[in-house]
């Protein structure tokens, strides 16, 4: 069924081959016809009509949080320099949104959430261009060598020049609410894939031991786990360092820990002390997993938890529950490949959310800027000329993309 405002016409034939390669090196386009068809049939249902709306209601609010960011973190660079020391250690890669070249995003996880994100951005305009009866000339990939790095689907210019405000806000709207609505699923299901999870492990980790000294010596191993001191349980490093505490350098001691997969293995030893500094240890480095403590912290809703969520495991692996350094420490009934779904998810949420973001900003060509040109025209266009409204549309570009340019470069300035 099609939309009230405007009839679904089916799309004219076109002489042009099927399916063109396009080589600009290093870059690669392959375009094509092949899903027009199923740009037809979704655009047709009456349910992308609804959807239309609701994801042209979603682009103010997303615009107006993602210049609150940008204002925000402007503020915060300026008052305090030391909020950009985490930019500053990643390096000015980590302003590059590629995996491989910026350390926070991993390979496999970054280039299949960007390629889906993009993949959702462009589908999301094709059906929606198709329900509001444009024409979707191609669409296809893009390719840096042989890397897959985005999608386009070629929406005729013209019709939309020449249309009414409201489909053409509509299809400019699409990618922006597209990439939101699968962001916020992705969320939701990681939020209950997370809720299913439980710590197979806690206390003390030993991250290393120092060669020649006596816990080597005895046997003890990096990524062993304390259970107790002379039967003492071990539950933190304080915990820890109170029993060491109280010996003198020869004491020895009885050590329990845990090793081996999921930590089933126990293992005794004793120990031999030493002083080192004026402190009594056994020559090893350790790290107070807390699992319960950081998974409650993942488990509890509320609106200042949930925003631990926005945080990227590879930035602090050691407080994420599903980051490669804590995640051997958790279990979940869909067994080992439960970390490959939460980080899936996870980054696709973030890259979604990143990508619709960034496109929804009043920046002309993004989506943003677009839609602010069309609304110009809409509502301004008897009293003020097109260059006028060209003009406001270029200035309100500049200082938008002034402020982000800030936020970028003033972490390595200040």
């Amino acid at each position: 069924m099609t939309a009230p405002e405007t009839e679904n016409k089916a799309q004219p034939p076109d002489a042009e081959e099927e399916k063109r390669i396009d080589i600009k090196f290093p870059l690669i386009i392959i375009r094509t016809k092949r899903f027009a068809k199923v740009f037809d049939r979704l655009g047709a249902l009456r349910a992308s009509h609804y959807i239309s709306w609701i994801l042209l209601v979603l682009v103010p609010f997303v615009t107006g949080a993602m210049l609150y960011l940008i204002v925000n973190s402007l503020f915060a660079l300026l008052s305090n320099p030391a909020v950009g020391e985490i930019t500053r250690d990643l390096g000015p890669q980590s302003i590059l949104m590629l995996p491989g070249i910026n350390p926070m995003l991993p390979i496999v996880y970054g280039w299949i959430a960007i390629v889906v994100a993009i993949v959702i951005h462009e589908g999301a305009h094709g059906i929606i261009a198709r329900n509001a009866g444009f024409n979707v000339k191609s669409s296809g990939i893009v390719f840096f060598l042989i890397i897959p790095i985005g999608a386009f689907v070629d929406v005729d210019e013209e019709q939309v020049k020449r249309s009414r405000a409201r489909p053409s806000l509509k299809v400019m709207a699409a990618g922006v609410g597209g990439n939101v609505i699968v962001g916020a699923v992705c969320l939701m299901l990681l939020l209950v894939l997370v809720g299913g999870v439980s710590p197979v492990a806690n206390g003390v980790y030993i991250n290393s031991v120092i060669d020649g000294m006596p816990a080597q010596e005895a046997g003890l191993m990096p990524r062993d786990i304390f259970v107790s001191i002379d039967n003492i349980p071990v539950n933190s490093t304080t915990n820890l360092q109170t029993i060491l505490g109280n010996k003198t350098a020869g004491d020895t001691v009885l050590v329990e820990v845990v090793r081996g997969d999921e930590w089933q293995q126990q293992y005794s030893t004793t120990v031999t002390l030493t002083v080192s500094d004026n402190r009594t240890i056994m020559g090893i480095t350790t790290y107070d997993l807390q699992t319960d403590v950081r998974l409650e912290n993942y488990q509890t809703f509320s609106i200042e938890r949930i925003t631990m969520y926005i945080v990227p495991p590879t930035l602090v692996p050691g407080m994420v529950p599903y980051s490669d350094f804590l995640a051997p420490f958790y279990t979940h009934g869909l067994g080992s490949a439960w970390v490959i779904v939460a980080n899936t998810l996870f980054w696709l949420w973030f890259v979604n959310f990143n990508l619709a973001m960034f496109n929804a900003l009043p920046i002309y060509p993004l989506d943003g800027g677009r839609i602010l040109d069309i609304i110009l025209k809409r509502f301004a266009g008897n009293r003020l000329s097109e260059k006028t409204i060209h003009r406001i549309t270029l200035g309100v570009s500049i200082i938008c993309a002034a402020l982000v340019i800030s936020t970028l470069i003033l972490p390595f300035i200040l």
